[in-house]
């Protein structure tokens, strides 16, 4: 192991040879490993130019992934918020995040600084995706703009968005039911000023379904939480019941 993965391993969490790791080959399979060496130094005691972490595989771990595709669009929020939304939405298992202009963002990027924004946030999913074990990096994608981000969803299995004037809770209990075993779910969260009524219409026509997340107003953050949450709690207990 060396580059990136060697720093994180040997100056952050400064483990020591016989110490247990766990790794991921990027593509949901994770290994447990024993450390076997530090390898940072030539014989002759100056520093190596690429220096490495000699790792032994004891076994497989089981999947640490969701069996079912979280994409998180997020309406692009003020302030340092995303990067917050980011981090929590990979600990709680969402498979990609994608940031959006909606009407109501406030937010205005050209594309020099989107990409620096998307850049970061992708650093930030990173090392939650490290944090909280999970066996891939979720994707950050490009921001889209609101007819992008609708294009993209064309044939994912079930499309949410939630709604502060959507009021019934029998209808959200309803579709959280429907929530697939499988394949890809979007999350629509919109910023601080919320969806504008006709986005949700422009929404409801490509099949997105408004739920509710409850009698009080979120703040965009808390919602993109609250919606993961639920989704992933969902999920787990559909693979719980087998």
């Amino acid at each position: 192991m060396t580059g990136e993965n060697y720093n994180h391993l040997k100056n952050v969490l400064r483990a020591k040879p016989g110490e247990k790791v766990l790794i991921s080959d990027g593509e949901g399979t994770d290994y447990q490993c024993t450390i076997c060496a530090i390898d940072d130094v030539n014989v002759d005691g100056s520093p190596k130019a690429e220096p490495s972490v000699v790792l032994k595989i004891d076994f497989v771990e089981a999947p640490h992934e969701l069996p079912a595709d979280i994409y998180l669009f997020q309406g692009l929020p003020k302030q340092d918020k995303m990067e917050l939304i980011v981090q929590k939405a990979v600990e709680l298992g969402a498979h990609a995040v994608v940031p959006v202009e909606t009407k109501n963002t406030v937010v205005k990027l050209d594309d020099k600084r989107a990409q620096k924004k998307v850049e970061r946030w992708q650093a930030i999913a990173e090392a939650a995706a490290k944090q909280s074990k999970r066996s891939i990096v979720p994707e950050v994608k490009p921001v889209m703009s609101w007819r992008e981000a609708l294009q993209f969803t064309e044939d994912f299995d079930l499309k949410l968005i939630p709604y502060e004037n959507a009021h019934d809770m029998k209808k959200t209990l309803s579709e959280l039911q429907n929530v697939p075993k499988h394949g890809k779910i979007a999350v629509f969260i919109g910023p601080e000023g919320g969806f504008d009524e006709a986005e949700i219409v422009d929404a409801e026509a490509h099949e997105f379904v408004p739920i509710s997340l409850g009698k009080r107003i979120l703040r965009t953050e808390t919602a993109a939480i609250a919606s993961m949450s639920v989704l992933m709690m969902t999920l787990e207990l559909q693979s719980a019941e087998g």
